[in-house]
């Protein structure tokens, strides 16, 4: 009795679709590498793509949070403490920080660059990115905390206890306002970042109240001196605006006026994705190569076995059985593809994030989020799945009879009507590919669609023209400024010293120095004429006035200002060189001609006008009429032509005191710009070297930095590129990689088709071996066969990518930085690399097929 259970609970637990499911993977071992390969380049490839998208999203947050100044969800101007303490008890509320802001640092060696002087708690440093690493936040009135970048500009070693000494003024619309010099003693520091837009001096609270309680004098409105500012953490990032307005309501704060960090704003999500979105094209080009090659691997698979499938059902096996065997392998070469592919994807992410995120300051971080490996796997998975359900269902569909009478074909029995012809080695091949038109139609596809996408890819990146990219970013190989050029907080200093006599002549006098221009600039209000102010009416309609004032209410509000008062801010620059030749350039005069001769002569101006597009027209320009004359600084000139705002030249930050006003900019010769304001120094220097010594002088000028003055602002054409390259490097870099991966996945399928094709025909070969054909002759069959897949791939992938090239990349590339190219350059370099794989393949194949006899070959079933 107890035999009788102990065999029947024996055969309760035997389970022939699983034992058979383990011999067949046992036995299909080459199959069954093909297909781990395919299923890990997959898994691989969604895994890189994920891994990409994910650590791109959260470095773009990062980065914004670094430009924004700090992480918290909201930030509030203009707030007293004890309403601080009351917005920290609401239970909404994960988190408050506070700071009390007393100046900018106006030392000459952190010109150009922002660094707030401020008190604030630990909260607030924290999440300013500014709490020190090393050392503590100052606790004693005499200690200050200050990031690396800021001490190295200020000549001060990283060093707890060093002595640093801070210049600033309380009232910044002053210029005349008297400078408070205060010298600590350094307590903490941390590591600094390029990308954040200003950096934190970090005071005492006894210093601050000292200064505020000290301050008896008005300070005039619009100053930061005093103004105390806090940040709100809530405990969750949805519906910031709206938890926001409960909280001020709850607590009775309903009139303080608050500001999202545009980290969290829903632009940012748009941003984010914007970004993202190739990788997630990039998702849909890998499922449809993985789908391609795994379908093939199983329908060559299934076809292969389809006598064994029918035996199985002369056995008894149900139609269910037989899916749930091919499944059942499929998961099994799942459970070995995907983790190796995961982690290979990982791994390359990790090399290819920084590439992807030049832009940012350290090259960006990979993110290890589980979504990533989640997300890659089941993405794998379900490619497995769908590429396995068609081979599944022939499987279960097939019946015994049909199978034993199925070979390598299609598997539909047809009535061919043939013609008496002479039979050749060629045309056996070409009749070989027709056996089973779905693999062969499956295999020129995948071939195709990475060829394609190769020379789309290629042809987009060759269109971009480096030349129109940088015209309108820098006008020379080297451009220097005066530190203060750009200081949009304190305004430039027409008297600064940056440039001085030694460094200009050094450079004028460098070797290999080609041409040289000099620029300088001077501002002050000026009194218009009837005519430019009807010209100023005539430009800016109702229309443009309106639309204007819903991005930069200040503009037209300056427009109005001008007009009603008929006064606006003059900026004249004094050029020669350089500048003056490019701005000066036929394509980019709006209205007049211009004369080099008669302008050397002092008696004219050029006036710049607007930002419009070069075929735009308009009844007026907002600038004095060409031919009038007008009075600049007390001197008569007359406008001989008007040009267009070149950004090198015409960008820049106002003369400091200057009133916040409407500006018109206008360009006279250096010459006559020294003689009538001697004492403003240059403002930018341009030099163009030849070719040879750029790298020389770019040394120079880093040693220069290095030792002299590394406030020096630098720009150079070929690091502007350079910058560039790294910024697009990502679009490029995905490009190639999901072709390159795509092409293999397809060479991958070809070799697949083509080894599964001849080992499943050996008995066949064997068969027409023994009535006369020669191995000679065999082999040239199979290599013409290859050959013929490489002919009709291709064929197609030169007529495709001629269509999507000369059409497509040229409507997507047209305008812009851009130069279209018709190149197919990829496909000319891939065409003898395919060539020798279609000849290699079979032959490679053929020899491992002579290893066996004839004989032993008819005798295989």
């Amino acid at each position: 009795m107890s035999r009788e259970n102990g065999n029947r609970k024996n055969e309760k637990k035997f389970e022939p679709v699983r034992v058979l499911n383990q011999r067949l993977f046992r036995k299909n071992r080459g199959r069954n590498l093909v297909a781990v390969l395919a299923i890990l380049m997959t898994a691989m490839m969604f895994a890189t793509l994920f891994t990409l998208a994910q650590s791109m999203s959260e470095n773009l947050v990062e980065m914004t949070f670094r430009q924004t100044g700090y992480d918290a969800q909201v930030s509030l101007k203009s707030i007293q403490p004890d309403q601080v303490k009351m917005l920290a008890n609401h239970p909404d509320v994960k988190e408050t920080g506070e700071s009390t802001v007393l100046g900018l640092a106006e030392n000459k060696a952190l010109s150009g660059k922002q660094v707030e002087i401020r008190w604030a708690d630990k909260s607030y440093a924290s999440h300013s990115f500014c709490m020190p690493t090393t050392g503590h936040m100052p606790e004693k009135g005499n200690e200050a905390a200050l990031d690396t970048l800021t001490l190295k500009r200020l000549g001060v070693e990283p060093k707890l206890g060093e002595e640093v000494t801070l210049e600033w003024r309380k009232d910044l619309s002053d210029p005349e306002a008297e400078k408070i010099s205060s010298t600590f003693t350094l307590c903490g520091f941390w590591e600094g970042n390029e990308s954040v837009y200003a950096s934190m001096a970090w005071v005492s609270r006894d210093y601050t109240e000292d200064i505020l309680a000290e301050s008896e004098d008005v300070i005039a409105d619009g100053n930061v001196f005093g103004m105390h500012m806090a940040q709100v953490t809530l405990y969750s990032d949805r519906n910031i605006e709206k938890t926001m307005d409960k909280v001020l309501s709850d607590t009775g704060l309903t009139d303080l006026n608050y500001h999202v960090n545009l980290a969290y704003s829903p632009e940012m999500g748009a941003t984010a994705l914007q970004e993202t979105l190739p990788m997630y094209l990039g998702m849909i080009l890998v499922f449809i190569a993985g789908y391609l090659i795994i379908y093939n691997i199983f329908q060559i698979s299934v076809t292969a076995d389809v006598q064994f499938y029918g035996k199985l059902k002369t056995l008894g096996m149900t139609t269910k059985q037989i899916k749930k065997l091919i499944f059942g392998q499929s998961n099994k070469l799942c459970l070995i593809g995907i983790p190796a592919g995961l982690l290979l994807g990982w791994l390359l992410g990790m090399v290819l994030v920084p590439a992807f995120t030049g832009i940012l300051e350290g090259g960006g971080s990979v993110s290890v989020n589980p979504v990533i490996f989640i997300g890659s796997a089941v993405f794998a998975w379900l490619t497995v799945l769908i590429s396995c359900l068609r081979p599944a269902r022939l499987a279960g569909k097939v019946s015994p009879v049909e199978a034993l009478r199925m070979s390598d074909a299609d598997g539909r029995s047809k009535k061919i009507r043939r013609k008496k012809e002479n039979t050749s080695l060629a045309s056996m091949a070409w009749a070989n590919l027709g056996r089973n038109k779905k693999r062969t139609v499956t295999v020129i596809c995948s071939m195709t669609l990475g060829l394609v996408l190769l020379s789309c890819f290629y042809a987009k990146n060759a269109a971009f023209d480096m030349e129109k990219y940088l015209e309108n970013l820098t006008i020379a190989d080297f451009e220097l400024s005066d530190v203060t050029s750009e200081d949009y907080i304190g305004g430039y200093d027409p008297k600064g010293d940056t440039l001085n006599e030694t460094l200009v002549e050094t450079l004028e006098s460098f070797e290999g120095v080609e041409s040289i221009g000099h620029q300088y600039s001077a501002q002050f209000t000026w009194k218009m004429d009837e005519q430019t102010v009807k010209n100023l009416q005539g430009f800016y309609t109702e229309e443009m006035l309106a639309d204007w004032s819903t991005y930069n209410p200040s503009g037209a509000e300056a427009f109005h200002q001008a007009v009603d008062t008929r006064e606006t801010s003059a900026v004249v620059f004094g050029m020669d060189g350089i500048p003056l030749q490019e701005v000066t350039k036929e394509s980019y005069i709006m209205d007049g001609a211009f004369d080099a001769e008669a302008f050397s002569s002092g008696k004219y101006v050029l006036a710049v006008g607007p930002a419009i597009e070069q075929d735009e027209t308009y009844p007026s320009l907002p600038v004095p009429s060409v031919g009038s004359a007008i009075e600049l600084a007390g001197k008569s000139y007359e406008v001989m032509a008007v040009v267009y705002p070149l950004m090198p030249v015409d960008d820049g930050a106002a003369e400091m005191g200057a009133p916040s006003a409407m500006e018109m900019h206008f360009i006279i010769p250096a010459d006559t710009f020294r003689a009538q304001w001697p004492e403003n120094t240059l403002r930018r220097l341009f030099v163009n070297v030849k070719d040879s010594q750029v790298e020389t002088m770019q040394e120079w000028l880093d040693a220069y930095m290095e030792e002299k003055d590394s406030s020096l602002p630098v720009t150079s054409r070929k690091s502007m590129a350079e910058q560039y390259e790294a910024e697009t490097r990502s679009s490029a870099v995905m490009g190639n990689a999901i072709s390159i991966i795509i092409a293999l996945v397809g060479v991958l399928n070809f070799i697949n088709s083509m080894v599964t094709a001849i080992v499943s025909r050996k008995r066949e070969f064997a068969m027409i071996q023994s009535v006369g054909m020669t191995k000679n002759q065999l082999c040239r069959m199979l290599v013409c066969e290859g050959l013929y897949y490489a002919a009709i791939t291709l064929t197609a992938s030169y007529l495709i990518s001629s269509a999507a090239v000369g059409i497509g990349i040229r409507a997507m590339v047209e305008g812009g930085f851009t130069t279209f190219h018709f190149t197919l350059f990829p496909l000319m370099i891939c065409t003898p690399i395919l060539l020798v794989f279609a000849v290699l393949i079979p032959y490679l194949c053929f020899k491992n097929l002579e290893k066996h006899s004839i004989v032993e070959r008819l005798r295989m079933e």
